[in-house]
Formats: C-alpha cells, sequence, structure tokens
C-alpha cells in the first residue's frame, strides 16, 4: 500500500510582499487551512510557496489538475484565481470555495457552495470547523458537482434527445428504473436512500437573534421544509436535513429570514 500523502493545492490571490492582500492570503492560509491541511494528513503546496525550479504557470496547473483537494480564496475575485478554479471544475475534481464576507461573486458561480468569512480573529474560530468538515467531505467525493460539468452534461443530454425531448429523456430513465426494480435485481439500498445534509448560518452581527425571532424560523424549517434536527449556538445555526427537496426549502427559507449573514452546505452521508 503507498504512503504517499493526498495533497491539497490553495488557489489565493497573492499579491506584492508585504500588501494587504499577502498579508491577508497569508494569514488565512496559515491560521486556518494549513492547520486543517496537516490535521487531515494533505501536504499543502500555494503557488508563491513552491521553490522547485521550473516554469511555475506549469507546477501549478499541474497542481489544479492533480492534486487531491483544491481550496480556492475567491476574496478580490483575482483573475488567475478565477481561471484556476475554472480549470479545476473543468477536470471534475474536488474543490472548496472560500470567499471573504462581502465578495460579490460574479454569477456564473454565485449559485455554488462557498463558504463566507470574516477576516478577524473570531472569524477564523468559525471558519475553522466549518472548512474542515467541508474539506474531508471533499475529499471523499466521488461526483463532485460543478457549473461546468453541469453544462457538459447537459450537452450530453441534448445531444442525446432533440430540444423539446426531455420529457422523453425523464420517462425514459423511468422506465429503466422501474424495470430492474420488476426483475428482482439487487439494487443498492443507498439508490433508495436520499442523501442527508447540513446547513451552516451564521447570524447577523455574530450574535443569536431575538428569541421570538429564532422561534418563528425554527417553526417555519420544520413545518415548510421538514428538517430533521438543529442545533445553535450564540453565532450560527446548523440545521439537518434529509433530500433535496428540503435542502432548498431550508436554504431558501434561511436566506430569506434576514437573519444569517452567510450560509453554507455539506453533504453528509
Amino acid at each position: 500500500m503507498s504512503d504517499t500523502k493526498k495533497r491539497c493545492f490553495v488557489v489565493t490571490p497573492i499579491g506584492n510582499d508585504g500588501s494587504d492582500i499577502r498579508r491577508s492570503a497569508d494569514g488565512l492560509i496559515d491560521s486556518v487551512i494549513e492547520p486543517i491541511c496537516k490535521e487531515l494528513g494533505l501536504e499543502m503546496f500555494v503557488a508563491h510557496r513552491i521553490d522547485t525550479p521550473g516554469s511555475i504557470t506549469a507546477q501549478v496547473l499541474e497542481h489544479v489538475l492533480q492534486d487531491d483537494l483544491v481550496i480556492a480564496n475567491l476574496t478580490t475575485l483575482n483573475p488567475n484565481v478565477m481561471y484556476e478554479l475554472a480549470v479545476r471544475h473543468s477536470a471534475r475534481l474536488p474543490v472548496i470555495s472560500l470567499a471573504e464576507n462581502g465578495t460579490n461573486l460574479p454569477f456564473d458561480i454565485s449559485d455554488e457552495r462557498t463558504i463566507f468569512y470574516n477576516n478577524d480573529m473570531a472569524g477564523v474560530t468559525k471558519l475553522i470547523p466549518i472548512l474542515k468538515k467541508m474539506s474531508e467531505e471533499a475529499i471523499n467525493d466521488d461526483e463532485p458537482d460543478n457549473p461546468v460539468y453541469r453544462a457538459a452534461k447537459n450537452k450530453v443530454m441534448k445531444d442525446l434527445h432533440p430540444q423539446g425531448d426531455f420529457q422523453s429523456y425523464i420517462l425514459e430513465r423511468l422506465d429503466r428504473f422501474e424495470s430492474i426494480i420488476q426483475s428482482n435485481k439487487p439494487v443498492s439500498k443507498t439508490l433508495f436512500n436520499k442523501s442527508e445534509y447540513e446547513i451552516t448560518g451564521v447570524f447577523v452581527g455574530g450574535s443569536a437573534p431575538l428569541s421570538a425571532e429564532f422561534k418563528s424560523l425554527v417553526d417555519r424549517l420544520v413545518s415548510e421544509a421538514s428538517i430533521m434536527d438543529y442545533t445553535f449556538s450564540d453565532s450560527c445555526l446548523i440545521v439537518k436535513v434529509r433530500g433535496k427537496e428540503s435542502y432548498m426549502a431550508s436554504y431558501d427559507i434561511m436566506s430569506g429570514s434576514g437573519l444569517m449573514t452567510s450560509l453554507s452546505g455539506i453533504r453528509t452521508n
């Protein structure tokens, strides 16, 4: 069995030596990302800390295309960062996106799961457990999802089934599924089990809302989204759900409540 450690590449804005961008990027790496990588047994690489001779561009792309995990810091919307994120998406490999609160993500990726954080000591404390859990999930995800993959899959569907004929595609898939059941062939239980998710919402101002507002939010999550369970602290609410319908309903309720400053979701099974 190989003892080769899994690798994590950090895609980040760099800036000039001593600049605010460099200080923020290095602070995030040193205080959050590197300790998590060490705890998970991942060897971490960052472009401006690579000292191997050769083309830095080629080395960066090699890491983006081959490393087990990429963590992308989208703060400042640096063009190089966005390009490397697109390359990673094209390879359909695990990637986690981070951005400082206040970052306005481009339309193309605004709906993608992103961890927003505050660039201060309290923000570090809140970010570490969320990023660690998402990293564990990501490196074990055999089917990463992203906009490029979805667009490519839709292209295949359109090639197989002409425009306007998506209904026949869905009916065909359902017929195939039904035939498997009727033929009594063994079907993996995971086919029937709905995925479970956790949604973490950080309260506005980093403190819990008034009890009446919080109770109203939880009541809506229970009655309208059928959540499984929830936990909360002074700074955040964590909701556990089963199935994508419950996930989407919970996400919409939490984002529209006016009580959350950021949301992130992960699959837990």
